[in-house]
C-alpha cells in the first residue's frame, strides 16, 4: 500500500511515519510537513492512503483532503488531529476514519487494517469543511485546461459569480472555483476580503476607488485589471469605514 504523511508537526509525523514503515505491506512514498508542498506533490502523484494532519498553516487538511479526492476518489484517507471528542463527531457522524492525538502503535494497526477493508472516502470529507472553522491563504481554482492551480490569497482581485459558475480573478488570469461563494467568504474573511455584493467578494487591498452611479447605485474599481463590479448600496458605509480606518 503506498501512503503519503502529511503532518506540520515534525515530531507528530517522524513518529508516525516510523510506526507506518514498520509495516511489511505499507511503502512510504512521501513525508511532508508542509502543507503546500504537500498538496503540489498529490496533485500530480496519487497514493492509495494519505494520513494528513487537519490544523495545518496555509491550507487546512480538510480542503486539502477534498481537492486530492476531487481528482482521485480512490484515495483513502486517515486524518490525524488533536481535536476534542465533541469537534471528532463529526467525523463519526460523515464515517471518515481519524487517529486522535497522542496516538499509539495499536491504534494504527488498527486503522490500517480498517482502511485496507474499507471504501473510499467518496463525498462524505466534502460536508465536513462545515463542520470545523478554519481559514485560508492558499485556494484552488481550475485554469483552461481543467488542471487544478494553487492561487495565494494575495494574488486574488475578486470572487464572483458567472452565471452559476465561481470565476476566481487574478492579475493575469481567471480561473473556475470548485466551491459555494460562502465557502470562500468564510474561509478567507480574515485576509483582507470584503463582501461588495451578493455575487462579489472582493480583495480590499487591490481596490482603487469606488463610485456612485446615476441610479444611485455604485462600482468598485481596481488598481491592476480594467473589471469593474457592483457595490451594493448597504455595504458602501462599511467600505468607507475601512479607507477611512
Amino acid at each position: 500500500m503506498k501512503v503519503v504523511v502529511v503532518d506540520n508537526e515534525i515530531n507528530a509525523l517522524d513518529y508516525l511515519v516510523k510506526i507506518l514503515s514498520s509495516y511489511e505491506d505499507v511503502v512510504i512514498e512521501k513525508a511532508f510537513a508542509d502543507s503546500v508542498e504537500a498538496m503540489v506533490y498529490l496533485l500530480k502523484n496519487p497514493c492509495e492512503m494519505l494520513f494528513l494532519d487537519i490544523e495545518m498553516p496555509i491550507i487546512n487538511g480538510i480542503y486539502l483532503a477534498e481537492q486530492i479526492i476531487s481528482l482521485y476518489p480512490q484515495t483513502k484517507i486517515c486524518f490525524v488531529t488533536a481535536y476534542n471528542d465533541f469537534a471528532v463527531k463529526a467525523f463519526e457522524i460523515n464515517a471518515v476514519d481519524y487517529i486522535l492525538k497522542p496516538f499509539t502503535k495499536s491504534r494504527i494497526s488498527d486503522c490500517i487494517k480498517k482502511m485496507e477493508g474499507s471504501k473510499p472516502n467518496d463525498c462524505t470529507i466534502n460536508s465536513l469543511s462545515n463542520s470545523f472553522k478554519y481559514e485560508l491563504e492558499i485556494i484552488c481554482g481550475y485554469n483552461d485546461e481543467e488542471e487544478i492551480v494553487l492561487i495565494n490569497y494575495n494574488e486574488i482581485i475578486y470572487i464572483g459569480m458567472d452565471g452559476r459558475k465561481v470565476l476566481i480573478r487574478t492579475k493575469n488570469n481567471k480561473y473556475a472555483g470548485n466551491k459555494p461563494l460562502n465557502f470562500y467568504e468564510e474561509k478567507l474573511k480574515k485576509s483582507s476580503f470584503f463582501r461588495a455584493h451578493k455575487s462579489y467578494i472582493v480583495n480590499l487591498q487591490k481596490i482603487e476607488k469606488f463610485s456612485p452611479k446615476i441610479s444611485y447605485n455604485y462600482d468598485l474599481y481596481f488598481k491592476d485589471i480594467r473589471d469593474t463590479i457592483p457595490l451594493s448600496r448597504s455595504k458602501v458605509k462599511e467600505l468607507k469605514d475601512f479607507f477611512d480606518s
